[in-house]
């Protein structure tokens, strides 16, 4: 077996990477994320120059592999770093087993590094992809637990063949989330709404607030208006933001869209941002939260962070269980400069969907 390795041509070989991603993702058969459209969204829309980076292995029967990552721009204690953000690496069926996914990383990884790209991240749930980034160099930094808040379980009963336990354990639960919401802490001055995206990156204090979230944080995403526009305009996804203020200051902002987990209806909360980190702003959006899920007919409120992140808020306060699920956070340092300040360590990261390309 011959692999050629080269940087991907999207005017020539569009056509054979969505075949590619269409073999590899069959979950995505008649989704947005099957098309062209969804495509250049995400690799041609970026706000930066390059817009993505992406690579491709071939042998003489075709498309053999896939890798891209987007130029996510971080501060890393006050420094302005690279980021490459990858994802969507495949492999052709025909072709696994046989090395493609680690050849193909270690080129891409070089080229890459000669971009001038300072370390690159990924956010891996299969275990079974992990051992191929390892090969290249990647370290798993720590893990990402998936918390939920239960609010019904007509649909998760309903998938066990026990739909008519439903209502009595949906009565159980709305008394057991009564009695946990007296314990978060409140402040009648603080409001919550939800708005629709747009209207609030048009309208809202959002520069100012992003600012002051910063300030005593070692690394943020720079999740600026711009990131935002491009990130929340995913076809086929609603998003919304609830925001809390304080009198006139904007002190939360929180991002959701609707998703369905193994078929159970849910909010997942790709961000989630406090002043301070001041649980009473949190209890607020928290509420609007819950009153959005009620609204849309979501059954639990989803949230990805690091266990001691999740410590730290005290997520059991609001109502959110830790699952099961676990995705990674997985690093690679490809400048000198961020194999001195970039730390596998979650007390220096304030990491959520976000970040990732999920959700």
């Amino acid at each position: 077996m011959t692999l050629f390795f080269a940087p991907f041509r999207r005017d020539a070989e569009l056509d054979e990477q969505r075949v590619l991603f269409s073999e590899c993702f069959p979950e995505n058969d008649g989704l947005p994320p099957e098309t062209k459209a969804f495509y250049l969204r995400k690799f041609d829309a970026f706000p930066a120059e390059p817009k993505s980076f992406e690579y491709i292995a071939r042998d003489e029967n075709g498309m053999a592999g896939y890798y891209a990552a987007i130029p996510y721009s971080y501060r890393i204690d006050g420094e302005v770093l690279r980021c490459g953000m990858v994802c969507d690496v495949m492999t052709a069926p025909r072709m696994r087993g046989q090395g493609v996914f680690t050849k193909l990383g270690s080129y891409s990884l070089g080229e890459l590094e000669k971009a001038g790209i300072d370390f690159v991240t990924g956010y891996p749930r299969r275990a079974s992809v992990i051992p191929g980034h390892l090969k290249v160099g990647w370290k798993i930094a720590f893990q990402l637990p998936l918390y939920i808040m239960p609010l019904k379980t007509n649909a998760m009963l309903r998938s066990r063949k026990v739909g008519f336990l439903a209502p009595l354990a949906n009565a159980a639960l709305a008394l057991m989330n009564a009695g946990r919401s007296l314990l978060e802490p409140r402040d009648k001055a603080i409001r919550s709404r939800v708005w629709n995206w747009r209207k609030f990156l048009s309208q809202g204090d959002y520069d100012g607030f992003l600012s002051r979230w910063r300030e005593g944080r070692r690394y943020t995403l720079n999740k600026d208006r711009d990131y935002l526009q491009w990130r929340l305009s995913i076809q086929g996804a609603d998003y919304h933001i609830v925001t809390a203020t304080k009198g006139s200051e904007l002190v939360g902002v929180s991002i959701l869209r609707a998703c369905d987990p193994e078929g159970v209806p849910s909010l997942g909360i790709l961000d989630s941002m406090c002043i301070g980190d001041d649980p009473r702003i949190l209890a607020a959006m928290a509420l609007e939260w819950r009153k959005l899920a009620a609204r849309t007919g979501g059954e639990a409120l989803l949230m990805m962070m690091s266990e001691l992140r999740a410590h730290e808020r005290r997520l059991w306060r609001h109502g959110f269980l830790k699952s099961p699920i676990i995705f990674s956070l997985i690093i690679k340092c490809l400048s000198r400069r961020a194999s001195e300040l970039v730390l596998p360590d979650p007390a220096c990261w304030d990491l959520m969907w976000i970040d990732s390309d999920d959700l």
